[in-house]
């Protein structure tokens, strides 16, 4: 084994390890917001379990995200969330509303892994967007939109997902 194959092994087994202790975190921190002190020794059990399996059979490398940032990327997830719920009800109880449906070819080249997990599966909750599909090499993803506007969206989450990750900014013409 040449000597940067073991420092690459090093550095993902020290990751891997840094995401299962995040992932503990959070776990814990849900249990208790959940439950409070009560069984809490069960809380820590249960996130030990979820946070060691997870590291463990999560394919491809984990990209541990900074914890100081996890707040700005949750009240990001919940305005958009709540911006997306407002725009479906109004365009629902106004059906005189303009609506332009499209499906718009998506590059992600966030890395495999959490990343581009997150991606996938938080689209669907901004305002006008659907993840309709994913291409088998994961390479590009099929958004539905109702109204071309949607896709700055999809943009703003790209920007905080790599943000999220310290991953570097997309490239202008990328987008």
């Amino acid at each position: 084994m040449a000597a940067n194959d073991v420092g690459k092994r090093f550095i993902s087994n020290r990751q891997r390890l840094v995401w299962i202790g995040q992932s503990f975190v959070v776990l814990a921190l849900i249990w208790l917001a959940l439950n409070g002190l009560e069984g809490w020794w069960l809380g820590l059990l249960a996130a030990s379990v979820g946070a060691v399996a997870g590291g463990l059979l999560a394919s491809g490398q984990p990209h541990p995200w900074r914890p100081h940032r996890l707040l700005g990327f949750a009240a990001f997830f919940l305005v958009e969330s709540f911006k997306g719920g407002v725009d479906v009800a109004w365009r629902a109880l106004s059906p005189d509303l303009p609506i332009s449906p499209e499906f718009h070819r998506c590059r992600i080249d966030l890395p495999e892994g959490q990343p581009r997990t997150l991606m996938v599966s938080v689209i669907s909750l901004l305002p006008g967007t659907l993840s309709a599909d994913l291409s088998e090499d994961g390479e590009e993803l099929i958004v539905h939109t109702l109204m071309p506007e949607a896709m700055e969206s999809v943009q703003r989450l790209d920007r905080r997902i790599r943000w999220l990750f310290s991953l570097e900014p997309m490239e202008a013409g990328d987008e």
